[in-house]
């Protein structure tokens, strides 16, 4: 009797214990079909700002005369930062100025003696710059030179027409003689006539005749050189004439070639005036935009700044935080655009601090290597959901703090999860090579 006793009470537990086994493995089997999973991309990742921050460079660098502002420091867009020396362009712009008003007051000169002007009239520009003692002095130069030029010319042209007076009385005293041999030699052919009517009725002497056509004979060779004088007088009037003209022409052939050589030359200094100016106006190292200083790359005064050197960072204040994450190769088919993504930050104590849901906006086209570690990666921005930011209780998010990030894939069952890694194994296996 307590044998059978002793039997009936081990089956008892048994059964149940067979029972409770069927009913765990059921359950378990049924779970493991029924219920889904939810798969993570899980990677780490640092909150920047949307805009990212702005790197400050200058295009041509130069020595730091003045720093304004430190690390830390609130600067609006277009606030002065950082100033450089500007004392050797001052002096290359007023060197090149100089120059500039120089060619001005000698092409006012040039055109006025191009255009045969009583007066030279300076550029208005070059007018209103006499103010200073070097514009006023070129003024002056070039006028006291344009009334030197003109005083001798007008000599040069006075000598010229002295000599065309001299030539012409010199002509008036030649045809006046010219005239009188005329006149003499008419009186001698009436004088031969009356003698040769005598000699025919013998009244007169063969020698008296024959002196008188010899006399006839000088005189006409008197006039025939009288008139070659008077031509050649004329012909030095002609060139008088021609050497005035000359002088005129070519000063003013002169002045318009030196005005074409000035214009290239004026051209090229006021291509490097402005050229001057504008670097002038960019030696204020200026805020591209509004934000908080930091990363100051030069604190020495005098120090040198190269062309393109990274002076300094400016973080945006008003730009929108985002995440920005890393994701392996691997698992770049698991992400796309507007997948929800849940978001742990590391620095807050996360016992306390709840999941912040953030949604993808931005999957790069290709893929990135890591210059120290070479590992290859997709970069990927995660924007915060609206209203998200509400569950931190105060607690401050900044530029560069480091997160986690569970970016949310497909659900699965967990017999898939079981059956994945020897479906994978099996699509490869019994394969050759």
């Amino acid at each position: 009797m307590n044998a059978e006793q002793n039997i009936w009470s081990a089956k008892r537990p048994l059964s149940l214990g067979f029972v409770a086994l069927v009913l765990l493995v059921a359950g378990l089997g049924v779970w493991s079909v029924k219920t889904d999973i939810a798969g993570a991309v899980v990677t780490s990742g640092l909150v920047e700002v949307k805009s990212n921050r702005q790197i400050v460079q200058h295009p041509n660098g130069g020595v730091i005369e003045e720093i304004l502002i430190e690390d830390g420091d609130y600067v609006e867009a277009g606030d002065i930062l950082i100033r450089f020396d500007t004392e050797f362009l001052h002096s290359d712009l007023r060197v090149t100025t100089e120059q500039l008003l120089e060619i001005m007051a000698r092409k006012s000169r040039l055109v006025a003696e191009r255009d045969g002007a009583e007066t030279a009239r300076f550029d208005q520009v070059l007018q209103r710059e006499t103010a200073t003692a070097v514009a006023a002095e070129l003024v002056a130069g070039q006028n006291n030179l344009f009334l030197a030029r003109k005083n001798s010319l007008a000599r040069e042209e006075a000598l010229l027409n002295e000599r065309r007076l001299q030539i012409e009385e010199q002509i008036i005293g030649a045809e006046a003689q010219s005239e009188a041999l005329v006149r003499q030699l008419e009186l001698l052919s009436e004088e031969l006539v009356d003698e040769e009517s005598l000699l025919e009725k013998g009244l007169s002497q063969a020698s008296r005749v024959r002196a008188l056509k010899r006399e006839v004979l000088r005189l006409e060779g008197l006039k025939a050189g009288l008139i070659a004088t008077i031509a050649e007088r004329r012909g030095r009037i002609a060139e008088i004439e021609i050497e005035g003209l000359r002088l005129g022409t070519s000063r003013r052939e002169e002045a318009i070639t030196t005005l074409r050589d000035l214009q290239y030359r004026e051209i090229e200094l006021r291509e490097r005036q402005n050229s001057l100016q504008e670097t002038l106006q960019r030696m204020d190292v200026r805020a591209p935009s509004s934000g908080v200083i930091y990363g100051k790359q030069f604190h020495a005064l005098r120090s040198v700044v190269g062309g393109a050197d990274t002076i300094l960072y400016i973080v945006p204040q008003d730009a929108p935080l985002v995440i920005s994450i890393r994701i392996p190769t691997i698992h770049i088919d698991q992400i796309y655009v507007g997948q929800i993504a849940s978001i742990h930050f590391s620095a807050f104590d996360t016992r306390t601090t709840p999941v912040i849901m953030g949604q993808v906006t931005r999957i790069s086209a290709d893929v990135f290597v890591d210059d120290v570690t070479a590992e290859s990666y997709y970069a990927a921005e995660i924007a915060l959901v609206s209203g998200e930011t509400d569950k931190l209780s105060g607690l401050e998010i900044i530029p560069g703090m480091p997160v986690e990030v569970f970016v949310k894939t497909v659900d699965r069952t967990p017999l898939e999860y079981l059956m994945k890694p020897l479906v994978d194994y099996f699509k490869k296996a019994f394969r050759e090579n």
